[in-house]
């Protein structure tokens, strides 16, 4: 029985993939969570598992291919119980062979005869007001989604445009370039290029692609659409600096890494449950307002290609110990590029912290859709006044941004006021 697998649906405001790499070819066995393909969105490029066992019958789409959300991405005929794939070619198999299409492997050896393939539906763009490019030959352009809507939106013909990026992949700047010179054959005619400046020195070139962009589009939709006002407080720590010293020297913790974080998370939640509105989100098309009665809490995570913000599911109901343990899992997933679709999927509000560089304030940028985010600051000594007396004290800032759009001034600093009195007294947060 041939199954029809769709690209899932990939988080909040993503509605498609590019696929950047197949991972199995047309014939393949393929085990039940085995990696299929590798696809790029605007939150991370994640690798798809099989959710059947059987064997690959078609792959649709090729590398640098946009497929949209509920899109058929690969049709496997599902095995058999007891099902093992073949050693050897049966004559059955071969008239499967013969119609593998072309997204398989570059080293098959080509076909004897020429096939019938069913072209595949391409969406129409309205070329851009540039000079005809009829000559140019026709060739599939890679590039990120986020690129494809630009080209779009500005209505140029991908097709027509070089990459100049890793592999030929189409970058936002030779998009730019393309408006400016047009095609490269306008500019063989003597349409004059732009003018550069004069080299002042040494100067790096980094490509800006991949996670890197995507983090760039997702942080200017939050800043475009969302007007931000941020509120910044700052908390008495000492107390629990010394419920954690005291955490970390009992034999119960083991080797769980028991940071500050599943504290600062129980009492966010607990300012969550007395303010609800920042823990929502809202739909402007439909004209509504989503206020989650879940605490899904998305923490900022730090890798070699960007940030990421995978998510602690039910927070609520997890213990510290609990906490400690799935941060340290989803990090060390994130940071080994590991980082499976679900944990990165179905965030209510975000925190993100820098630790020992956390600074003394900042105006973090929200993770759209969401309402809210935390910025937590570095601990750090300092004298303060208690009961008329000059004293050392453990301070911290928290900085919230939030939508103001959704939530008003005086609900965020309420929230942070209600917050704030479970860090600097613990143990309610153990009651």
């Amino acid at each position: 029985m041939a199954f029809e697998f769709k690209l899932p649906d990939i988080g909040e405001g993503v509605v498609e993939g590019e696929i950047v790499e197949w991972l199995v070819k047309e014939g393949d066995f393929l085990e039940e969570d085995q990696p299929m393909v590798e696809v790029m969105t605007d939150k991370a490029t994640v690798e798809l598992p099989s959710p059947r066992a059987g064997k690959v019958l078609e792959c649709k789409g090729e590398a640098g291919d946009v497929i949209e959300v509920g899109e058929v991405l690969i049709v496997i005929e599902e095995a058999d119980e007891g099902e093992a794939p073949k050693a050897e070619e049966t004559p059955q198999d071969k008239p499967r062979q013969e119609s593998i299409s072309a997204s398989s492997l570059p080293d098959e050896p080509p076909e004897a005869e020429p096939r019938q393939v069913e072209p595949r539906p391409v969406k129409k763009v309205q070329p851009a007001p540039v000079v005809s490019a009829d000559d140019k030959p026709r060739r599939k352009a890679l590039a990120t989604p986020a690129v494809r809507r630009v080209a779009r939106e500005r209505g140029i013909d991908i097709q027509q445009v070089d990459g100049s990026g890793p592999g030929g992949r189409v970058t936002r700047e030779d998009l730019d370039r393309f408006q400016q010179e047009g095609p490269p054959e306008a500019a063989e005619r003597g349409t004059p290029p732009a003018p550069s400046a004069p080299a002042q020195g040494e100067i790096e070139i980094v490509p800006y692609r991949a996670l890197r962009k995507k983090i760039g589009d997702r942080l200017a939709q939050s800043k475009r659409v969302a007007p931000h006002f941020t509120y910044v407080d700052e908390v008495d720590m000492t107390e629990l600096v010394k419920l954690r010293r005291h955490y970390q020297q009992m034999p119960a913790t083991g080797d769980v890494k028991l940071t500050y974080l599943p504290f600062i998370i129980k009492a966010v939640i607990k300012g969550l449950q007395k303010h609800p509105i920042a823990n929502a989100s809202l739909d402007e098309e439909k004209g509504e307002i989503h206020i989650k009665h879940f605490f899904n809490i998305g923490v900022a995570t730090a890798t070699d290609n960007g940030l990421i913000v995978p998510v602690v599911k039910q927070a609520d109901q997890k213990g510290m110990l609990e906490l400690a343990q799935e941060i340290g899992r989803l990090a060390e997933a994130a940071r080994e590029g590991k980082i499976a679709l679900e944990d990165l999927q179905g965030g209510t509000f975000t925190i993100t912290s820098l630790g020992k560089l956390g600074g003394i304030m900042a105006t973090p940028v929200i993770n759209y859709p969401e309402a809210a985010i935390l910025g937590v600051h570095k601990i750090e000594e300092k004298p303060v006044v208690r009961e008329g007396e000059i004293v050392i004290r453990s301070m911290m800032n928290l900085s919230v941004s939030m939508d103001h759009r959704i939530v008003d001034g005086q609900t965020g600093a309420e929230f942070m006021n209600d917050l704030i009195p479970y860090l600097e007294n613990p143990a309610l947060l153990l009651l």
